[in-house]
């Protein structure tokens, strides 16, 4: 491995230098004193350059830990030495902000603030970030006589607005923390991946974590949860019922939460309102944000778990904007609106926005209601698509061609996929990295003939999703009887290409809604084992039970 510098890092992903394969850049964050007395002589002695990040308030007001804190003079030396280049750790943004209605924190770089009953705008946000990027550039240049060419974000937090806001201050470059390698780019400017060095690993443990850049690969396990379940008016019930959730997440050893963001109390998957702020749906309660909190801050990964063509808002006032039929006995079994509609498209990025605007998430799954039937969609702006596509009227005897049809059918896949890829895109400027789920079908992996009964593309979803969610449902099925062998032929489809394992996951139904029964503990372990046999990295199930009195192992 070859250690560079910052310098090198910035020209290389110019292009205007190359660099060794396995390079390696060593960054400090905080500019303790530790930095000083035990670092800077080891740099000197291996001769290995370094970033060293320093909180510019900690310099001109009292700091967390003033004695732990470099001095201007010792931060003068180091910036001299050859060595080490001081970077940004913003000039006050290394703490938390009140981030919802109740006081859950949320770092402040990539946080709207709620105060005085509400949340700041986003145009005060950007405003508040714009004036730190000019406070700490203007200090820095004032006590060491120049500019810096880098920030690293406090905690690793960010957004899309707050990078433009450090490069339009000056800096060249800006570092996360969310682990991975750093391929040459304009990429690894705006956003360089950093590995967090915790816990003191062995050589074993550190040899994994630099050859993985710095990113700790584990396999899912995955619990959804319904806020339908959850949500009391009582916020004490609430609460209690948060408390008793994580307990159990902690028993089960889940890595990650799908938690749903939207109301279906019925159970019918028409979609009446949703649980978090925003200016396009009904909200039933604003409590998607403190859930998310609560979770994230129990070190479990969340996914907001949302809805998108089933929102009954989006036609209630539109009915033209319905999914049609031919023949209504080819409706699907939810009521959806078109994808074909601008107005649906715009409210629905509109509804993302919002959300991940004021949510902690860490990614998103697209509810199951992205889908259509080989006899949908008869809808007028479906029928203009086709009409400009086929130069020709829809109706039943246009798709009686079979090459009409299955262009037809790929036509619709492709607008449900880019209207996915729209969303996951608009998530990622407020939430980057933020990884992408969405559900599919077992019928679409099983047999490739469902396309046309669907326009689900499973091969599609492995290039375009971080993961594929198949919904292994068993007894939703009618496959109870031969639950594992179902399964075990389900794997075998999805994991035909071992390369895929990475990018699979499995759910597996946790509730048998036919028999109105729970799932027990030793069903769903004995199906867990054999989808891990098949080569299943990763797991999860659905619905949690989460009023149950089960003490017993985790399935996982």
């Amino acid at each position: 491995y070859a250690v560079i510098s910052l310098d090198d890092y910035i020209r290389f992903n110019r292009g205007e230098k190359t660099l060794p394969e396995k390079s390696v850049l060593l960054t400090l964050d905080d500019a303790y004193q530790s930095f000083y007395h035990q670092v800077f002589p080891l740099l000197k002695e291996y001769g290995y350059p370094a970033t060293a990040a320093m909180v510019g308030i900690w310099a001109v007001a009292p700091a967390p830990t003033p004695d732990r804190i470099m001095s201007w003079d010792q931060l003068r030396e180091l910036d001299k030495s050859g060595l080490v280049e001081i970077v940004s750790h913003s000039y006050n943004l290394h703490y938390s902000v009140i981030s919802n209605a109740y006081g859950d924190p949320g770092h402040a770089a990539s946080n709207l603030e709620f105060v005085n009953g509400r949340f700041e705008t986003q145009s005060d946000y950007q405003q508040r970030i714009r004036q730190d990027m000019k406070k700490g550039q203007e200090l820095f240049e004032r006590e060491l006589g120049h500019k810096l060419r880098a920030l690293v974000w406090p905690y690793g937090e960010y957004n899309e607005f707050s990078i433009d806001a450090a490069l339009a201050a000056g800096y060249e470059v800006t570092f996360g923390l969310e682990g991975g390698l750093n391929r040459q780019g304009t990429a690894s400017l705006r956003a360089g991946k950093r590995g967090l060095i915790w816990g003191n690993p062995d050589i074993g443990r550190f040899a994994k974590f630099v050859a993985d850049g710095g990113f700790d690969r584990k396999n899912e396990r995955i619990v959804q949860v319904d806020i339908d379940t959850l949500y009391d008016a009582d916020p004490v019930q609430m609460n209690a019922n948060i408390r008793l959730l994580l307990d159990r997440l902690a028993r089960t050893n889940a890595t990650s939460v799908y938690l749903q963001a939207f109301s279906d109390k019925a159970g019918d998957g028409r979609i009446s309102s949703v649980y978090f702020a925003n200016s396009v749906a009904p909200v039933r309660a604003d409590v998607f944000s403190h859930i998310a909190s609560r979770l994230r801050d129990a070190r479990v990964m969340v996914y907001a778990w949302i809805p998108t063509l089933s929102g009954q808002w989006l036609t209630k006032d539109h009915p033209e904007d319905r999914i049609a039929a031919y023949n209504p006995k080819g409706l699907g079994w939810y009521d959806r609106a078109t994808p074909f509609s601008p107005r649906v498209r715009e409210q629905l990025r509109q509804m993302v926005r919002d959300l991940a605007m004021y949510a902690p998430i860490n990614g998103v799954l697209f509810q199951d209601d992205l889908f259509m039937t080989d006899y949908e969609d008869f809808s007028p702006a479906a029928r203009q698509v086709f009409r400009e596509r086929f130069d020709r009227e829809l109706n039943e005897q246009a798709l009686q061609d079979p090459e009409i049809r299955r262009q037809w059918t790929r036509l619709k896949s492709d607008e449900m996929n880019r209207l996915s890829e729209e969303l996951i895109g608009i998530i990622r400027t407020y939430r980057p990295n933020s990884p992408s789920a969405r559900n599919i079908y077992a019928e679409a992996v099983l047999n490739p003939r469902s396309f046309e009964w669907f326009a689900q593309d499973y091969e599609q979803y492995l290039k375009i999703y971080d993961f594929t969610v198949i919904m292994a449902y068993p007894y939703m099925e009618k496959q109870g009887d031969r639950a594992v062998a179902w399964l075990q032929t389900l794997a075998d489809a999805a994991l035909k290409d071992k390369a895929n394992s990475d990018k699979v996951l499995f759910k597996l139904q946790n509730y048998d809604w036919s028999k109105k029964r729970w799932v027990t503990r030793a069903e769903l372990s004995e199906q867990v084992r054999a989808l891990r046999a098949k080569g299943a990295k990763n797991i999860g199930f659905y619905p949690e039970n989460l009023f149950s009195n089960l003490r017993d192992d985790s399935p996982f």
